[in-house]
């Protein structure tokens, strides 16, 4: 009679199981690292994919952004405008502009006979007049008329030259 080993029957069968279990194993390893490894693929390129949106939906805020500042800009610009334009105004109200040509009236109407202005320069609230006379006699008398006139605040001899014409003769005079 022979005889049957079936202990080594049962180890086959176990190492048949173990192997099978094993098997199954790996597979679910692989299928488990390759669902991890695709889905941080995955959210590699999504990441990708949302900075690029991210990155334009930026640009485009930042456009917006932009115009809608220009806009206020000129708003800024208009009322900067307006509040120069009222400054000028009170500055205009509150200086007192000399008019040249009231002041021309005053002093030809205070001429006397006999004296020739040859020339006149005016600045800020002052007038500088040359003129001349044939005597000493003429000249007092017109810058006395000058002291006279309400609108002068002060008259001022500069200069007096005699010469083979008569007298020449720079007087300043100060407008109030």
């Amino acid at each position: 009679m022979t005889t049957i080993n079936l202990h080594q029957d049962q180890q086959r069968e176990e190492m048949l199981n173990n192997s099978s279990k094993l098997n199954f194993s790996i597979v679910v390893f692989v299928l488990v690292f390759s669902i991890i490894v695709v889905s941080y693929v995955g959210l590699k390129i999504g990441i990708s994919i949302i900075s690029k949106k991210d990155l334009a939906l930026q640009d485009q805020i930042k456009i917006t952004t932009e115009e809608s500042l220009n806009g206020n800009k000129r708003i800024d610009d208009v009322i900067d405008l307006q509040a120069r334009l009222a400054e000028i105004g009170a500055n205009l109200e509150t200086k007192k502009v000399v008019d040249v040509n009231s002041i021309l009236d005053k002093v030809a109407k205070n001429v006397i006979p006999g004296i020739f202005f040859s020339s006149y320069t005016d600045t800020d609230k002052k007038i500088l007049i040359t003129m001349r006379a044939s005597n000493f006699d003429s000249v007092s008398k017109q810058v006395y008329n000058f002291k006279q006139v309400a609108d002068f605040a002060m008259v001022e001899v500069r200069s007096l030259d005699r010469d083979a014409k008569g007298i020449k003769c720079d007087v300043e005079i100060n407008i109030k």
